[in-house]
């Protein structure tokens, strides 16, 4: 996004290569007054943030929250994400399907936390972040941020129970088959002498869904159309 033509005040702060915490008081009061309201305002705040490498550490939560709420509260269907939403997101904040920083992945985490549904594409494109940190020269913004491990640690099912929270019935895992595809793929990426107990424990729980019978959700992955920008009926 780096020829992407900035208005007042996101010019200037882009200009300067940095965001400090008086220039989100003036996106506030004068970029996004109503918050980020539309796609083109949304692809604004992307393009500052690879704009600007130095930033307060308050931009983090007006980027996620500012973003979180357009995705969730501001655009039809009101209060979950859709394949559309989903498909738009997934091309934004990933190249070759590995998110770019860590910025971004927390914006994907918390927009699925906070939508009170999201398509099984969404969550199987957030555990595959897993498998790409496992594969050999792995350089995705999730591979950076784990312990190094050749197995499946503490730090990634804290990250799996973020993705699958709402996967959950009585107690029980209920995965749809494509979620259920993406963690049998790392678990054959991951060491087994060195993944977590609880992880085995999971993965046994896993070679369950290959009866349809157990499987509650289905539909697609990943959503590819040709367009980078929400259509005009996600973002009316």
């Amino acid at each position: 996004m780096s020829g992407f033509r900035f208005s007042f005040p996101a010019c200037v702060i882009a200009g300067k290569g940095r965001i400090v915490a008086d220039d989100i008081l003036m996106l506030r009061k004068y970029a996004f007054p109503d918050g980020v309201c539309s796609s083109e305002d949304a692809l604004a705040l992307f393009a500052l943030n690879d704009s600007c490498p130095e930033q307060t550490p308050e931009w983090s939560i007006y980027f996620v929250e500012s973003l979180t709420a357009y995705l969730v509260r501001c655009t039809e269907p009101l209060g979950h994400i859709d394949d559309a939403k989903a498909g738009w997101l997934m091309r934004t904040i990933a190249a070759d399907g590995a998110v770019h920083s860590a910025l971004e992945l927390e914006l994907l985490l918390h927009a699925m936390e906070v939508a009170s549904e999201v398509p099984e594409s969404l969550s199987a494109f957030a555990l595959d972040q897993i498998r790409l940190a496992l594969e050999p020269g792995a350089r995705c913004a999730y591979h950076a941020a784990r312990p190094a491990s050749p197995g499946i640690t503490a730090f990634d099912l804290t990250y799996i129970w973020r993705v699958l929270r709402g996967a959950t019935e009585r107690g029980r895992l209920m995965l749809s088959p494509i979620e259920a595809r993406v963690l049998r793929e790392i678990d054959e990426l991951a060491d087994a002498a060195a993944n977590h107990p609880a992880w085995r424990e999971m993965i046994a729980a896993v070679a369950t869904y290959d009866r349809p019978k157990d499987v509650l959700r289905s539909g697609p992955w990943l959503v590819t159309d040709a367009g980078h920008r929400l259509t005009q009926e996600v973002a009316a």
